[in-house]
């Protein structure tokens, strides 16, 4: 990044007396103050809990000229649009109003709930979706059926197997628009699509499961080595 746009959001920053007051903790988030670059970003701050693997960061994206938040679950990470603006000044009243909010919904979403499009994929019924097992290939199964995780663009995160150490997971999605469950890789924080979870019925996506689930990370953490 530019050092004259560092300056200039450090400049900024002061200016507008940005996240000065905000408190050390948030409905147990932690937050840190950064204000420093990232690559093509420039960091502000961080809001962690490091123990349910949440996190929310605020920053100013060189290759958009925008300033934006991103929101990650596991190591699932999106932005949030409602706060895209090329305003600094307004950025900071976007957060002023809704930052506490944001951050105590990202505890909600974390903690899953079924919707009706999810209700009617029977997925609240779903057998082998309630069987799965905690642990798999060394994988922690972080987001489960029963506790769905809402992302972007009517997607559901609806079965999660992470391994944080080698920042690699498996996902399995649900979308509320093409009403189909798909399968994503993340390999070294690099996302991998795969289409051999690709189905419009829970019978379907079990027998691909059963088939496939245990070879699929097995695979993750080779490739992860």
């Amino acid at each position: 990044m530019q050092d004259d746009i560092t300056k200039k959001l450090v400049a900024q920053s002061a200016e507008l007396h940005f996240a000065e007051n905000l408190p050390v903790e948030i409905d147990g988030f932690t937050l840190k103050k950064i204000f420093a670059p990232d690559e093509d970003k420039f960091i502000f701050f961080t809001c962690t809990d490091d123990e349910n693997h949440c996190a929310l960061t605020t920053y100013f994206h060189t290759e958009t000229n925008e300033f934006k938040v991103r929101q990650r679950i596991g190591l699932t990470e999106f932005c949030l649009t409602k706060f895209f603006t090329t305003d600094f000044a307004h950025f900071k009243e976007l957060l002023d109003a809704e930052l506490v909010a944001v951050i105590k919904n990202l505890r909600e979403t974390r903690n899953g709930k079924l919707n009706d499009f999810l209700r009617e994929k029977n997925i609240d019924a779903w057998t082998y979706g309630s069987e799965l097992p905690a642990t798999l290939e060394g994988f922690e199964l972080f987001i489960k059926p029963a506790a769905p995780v809402e992302v972007t663009n009517g997607s559901f995160i609806v079965v999660n197997y992470a391994d944080f150490e080698l920042d690699s997971d498996f996902v399995l999605y649900f979308n509320i628009y093409s009403d189909e469950f798909s399968g994503e890789a993340r390999i070294n924080g690099a996302p991998n699509v795969t289409y051999t979870f690709d189905a419009k019925t829970l019978d379907d996506l079990t027998d691909k499961l059963k088939k496939n689930l245990a070879d699929e990370l097995r695979e993750i953490r080779r490739r992860s080595a």
